[in-house]
């Protein structure tokens, strides 16, 4: 978008854009831009809050009056608080408290990492099922794997970058993308079963530093970064983890056990 922002600019017309991926409007310099601290898919923030979604719809036409740029402005607001589509007077008296493995430690070996992994896999398995039956759909399955066979292969990559993939139609880099995604989109829908899950943020946080699927993206994005390869570098840098995740406002990120 942000390249045909400044082809239509050349021939006139005033563009504006809202950015949900910092980085790559960054590197694209629009004429003006709206950066968003939103999840993916949601660049107005949550659904059916017209009164929040007009506010980011404004200050995205606002930028129209600055007359010349590249103008990149970050959204001030985060995004209300969401139910992620779920009826939650539906889950009361349904639910207890999620017990998942403890992280490994750091310098734990890796195949401690993927067998706790496959068991925090298995855990939120009931809470999945039960968020899936309360919502009557799911965002996962894009892989085309079972979400235990996706867990295996990432438990398998991190151990071994030659491991061969559970899909001959697509490259491994795709599969591996695909099958991580799928995790995330699996742990992001067995969690708000849990009472006070609401917000994306909160979700992503939980995700990213309280659970051993957060741990194991964390050590995915330290490999890919370090690959030879250009797809799994890519990966790395703009794919595996967030980047608000990355540069926490306190600058600190904590991976509890």
């Amino acid at each position: 978008m942000g390249g045909l922002a400044i082809i239509f600019e050349e021939e006139g017309l005033a563009t504006t854009q809202i950015s949900l991926i910092r980085i790559h409007t960054e590197k694209t310099n629009p004429p003006r831009a709206l950066w968003v601290p939103f999840e993916l898919g949601r660049p107005v923030g949550v659904p059916n809050d017209k009164a929040f979604q007009d506010r980011v719809l404004m200050a995205a036409f606002a930028l129209l009056d600055r007359k010349s740029g590249p103008v990149l402005v970050d959204y001030p607001e985060e995004a209300p608080e969401d139910n992620g589509g779920l009826d939650k007077s539906a889950m009361e008296g349904m639910v207890c408290p999620i017990d998942l493995p403890r992280i490994p430690d750091p310098d734990a070996p890796t195949s401690e990492l993927g067998q706790s992994l496959m068991k925090e896999v298995e855990d939120l398995a009931p809470w999945y099922d039960l968020a899936v039956r309360v919502r009557g759909r799911t965002t996962v399955g894009p892989s085309g794997l079972e979400i235990k066979a996706a867990g295996k292969f990432l438990a398998a990559f991190l151990e071994d970058q030659d491991t061969l993939a559970p899909r001959t139609d697509l490259l491994k880099g795709r599969v591996l993308k695909l099958a991580y995604e799928d995790l995330k989109a699996y742990y992001g829908e067995a969690i708000t079963a849990q009472p006070g899950y609401g917000t994306s943020l909160r979700v992503e946080n939980w995700l990213f530093n309280e659970t051993v699927l957060g741990r194991a993206l964390w050590t995915l994005r330290d490999i890919c970064r370090a690959s030879d390869e250009e797809y799994y570098q890519y990966l790395g840098r703009n794919s595996i983890v967030p980047d608000r995740q990355i540069e926490p406002a306190d600058g600190e990120r904590s991976l509890t056990g």
